[in-house]
């Protein structure tokens, strides 16, 4: 594919649409890297222009396929671990004990900064 693809329609933090679809040789599975392009940076010794540099805001997959056009949900996750400690007093011989758990949590993050002067470049 040849063609320069852009967010052409923001719908929410978590959905974008593409310019680009099925007749594009999109398909369901496509995931995509959305930036925005930054100053365009050059070598310090040759003074040739490196290109510009690429913001991230984030990654998508496809949502709703369409010939012309893709709507696009975001798939950037965050993990963390969520700890709970547990204190526990009294009792028989009145014993105070403490119990830690840890859970693993991923929280499902939005596009960070999107608009319509994002581009899209496909990943898989």
């Amino acid at each position: 594919m040849k063609k320069e693809i852009k967010v052409i329609k923001v719908n929410s933090d978590f959905e974008i649409v593409i310019n680009c679809g099925s007749d594009d040789g999109i398909e369901e599975t496509t995931q995509f890297l959305i930036y925005k392009l930054g100053e365009e940076l050059f070598d310090p010794d040759t003074n040739e222009s490196l290109g510009h540099l690429e913001i991230l805001c984030g990654k998508g997959k496809v949502k709703h396929l369409q010939p012309k056009i893709t709507t696009l949900y975001s798939i950037n996750k965050e993990s963390s671990v969520k700890t709970t400690i547990i204190k526990r007093t009294g009792g028989f011989l009145s014993l105070n004990t403490e119990e830690e758990t840890k859970e693993p949590t991923i929280i499902e993050k939005p596009f960070h900064k999107v608009d319509t002067s994002c581009f899209a470049r496909i990943i898989n």
